[in-house]
């Protein structure tokens, strides 16, 4: 997805190496169309980045009659990986690289956009369930950032479970008591994104990597850990040095768990683009509106692209 035009303040991204330290932040609701107010949860100005994510936001639920002319028009991204996760409705996904691809819940949308790609997403002919999912942006590192564009759609990911758990992984990988699970989602930069259900209220332990950094936002429900309450629509920011961490989850609770090696250096993000040069950022931005090849057409969405903002002075 696109941020708005209002979203055009220059931010800088960067891991903040904190040695398990925790504390609680809100997302921020923000109007993405009439119809849909996404939760930002990152960045923020307290909380930047985790490894290497840089942007999440949570959408939805929203009915299907406020869905139906969903619609963001063409838009570009570079130095990135953008992941979309639904955990109910339908989107389709059409890109500059001539792909048209339905995205439904359990299934796995991801587009690395290095050098540089365009997209649309727009909502599905059939549709019969909420809209409600997350989008998340995972910058890629300096080697790679101009690598070739590409689209990946995976139609399944590792379910497992975690005590009495479900949990499914989206990226990364995840090991348990002589387990090994790998997403197949493409990488450049070790990281974990991983989604804990529950119908009924219990209580499990987490296995982490020491060197990583990791928050957990409540999608819905509510989280105890580390000495604090989580509620819905608020993350908890745990740093790193941790290998276990002990959490007890309420009834119907949903958790997204991000983590990641932290980034040696910052990213600069503004609107659509990253990248740790800030002049690459403003170059994509005048390619862009200047309908450079680099980003392609979206060649079977019908309607007028999005226009970048200027670029602050």
């Amino acid at each position: 997805m696109s941020r708005t035009p209002d979203d055009n303040v220059p931010e800088t991204c960067e891991s903040e190496h904190r040695h398990r330290d925790s504390r609680v932040l809100v997302a921020k609701p923000r109007p993405l169309t009439p119809a849909l107010t996404v939760y930002r949860i990152l960045p923020q100005k307290q909380l930047r980045m985790v490894g290497p994510w840089c942007f999440l936001d949570h959408f939805g639920p929203v009915a299907t009659a406020d869905y139906q002319q969903f619609d963001v028009a063409p838009h570009p991204h570079i130095g990135l990986q953008t992941i979309t996760w639904l955990f109910s409705g339908q989107l389709v996904h059409q890109d500059s690289l001539g792909y048209e691809q339905p995205l439904r819940s359990g299934e796995l949308n991801l587009m690395t956009s290095g050098e540089g790609i365009s997209h649309a997403e727009i909502a599905d002919a059939q549709l019969s369930d909420p809209l409600h999912g997350l989008q998340l942006w995972s910058a890629l590192p300096p080697l790679h950032e101009r690598t070739e564009p590409r689209f990946d759609h995976y139609r399944q990911v590792p379910q497992f479970t975690i005590g009495d758990c479900t949990a499914t992984l989206l990226v990364g990988e995840y090991r348990q008591q002589g387990q090994h699970y790998q997403s197949p989602a493409l990488t450049f930069h070790p990281s974990l994104a991983l989604i804990i259900s529950t119908a009924r209220a219990t209580a499990t332990d987490l296995h982490l990597q020491t060197e990583f950094e990791y928050c957990i936002y409540v999608c819905r429900g509510r989280l105890d850990c580390a000495d604090a309450t989580v509620r819905e629509h608020e993350v908890i920011q745990l740093g790193a040095n941790r290998s276990e961490l002990s959490i007890e989850l309420s009834a119907d609770t949903t958790l997204l768990v991000l983590g990641g090696e932290a980034f040696e250096l910052p990213v600069k993000m503004w609107w659509n683009f990253v990248s740790s040069d800030l002049e690459r950022v403003k170059q994509a931005q005048r390619d862009w509106n200047d309908g450079h090849p680099r980003f392609g057409e979206v060649a079977h969405y019908q309607g007028e692209r999005l226009l970048a903002p200027e670029y602050p002075q």
